[in-house]
């Protein structure tokens, strides 16, 4: 009596358990993270050491204040980018921009004055510092 020999099978590893638990892993770890963003910066404006009055010439003058106000020489500008327009069409380009931010503003808002000056092409942008008493 001859006996056939039965075929084997080659052995094989079922992934597809395992790809099911690798993504509810993920899913899960997804779902329950929690991201942080900061809303605002803290920062201290820094104090000269040393050095020299600089003379005015034409200066264009920006105050970021705490409460979200921006000022353009001295009178609120609701709408910075089109207050800086308006300005610039009145009077010749500035030798440079003076920005006076106060150490409560928010970044966001001193940010966005940069954004704007930016897009309307000025580069010579400075910084006022607070005086050692």
């Amino acid at each position: 009596m001859k006996f056939r020999r039965s075929q084997q099978e080659p052995l094989s590893l079922n992934l597809t358990p395992l790809i099911d638990v690798v993504f509810l892993l993920l899913i899960f770890f997804m779902v329950s993270t929690t991201f942080d963003r900061p809303t605002e910066l803290k920062m201290q404006l820094p104090e000269a050491q040393h050095g020299s009055v600089q003379s005015e010439g034409h200066v264009l003058s920006i105050e970021v204040l705490p409460n979200g106000l921006i000022h353009l020489n001295g009178e609120q500008a609701d709408d910075l980018a089109a207050e800086l327009d308006r300005y610039l069409d009145d009077n010749p380009e500035p030798d440079y921009i003076r920005v006076l931010a106060d150490e409560q503003a928010l970044h966001r808002d001193v940010s966005h004055v940069l954004d704007t000056l930016a897009g309307a092409d000025l580069t010579d942008i400075r910084f006022q510092t607070l005086a050692k008493p």
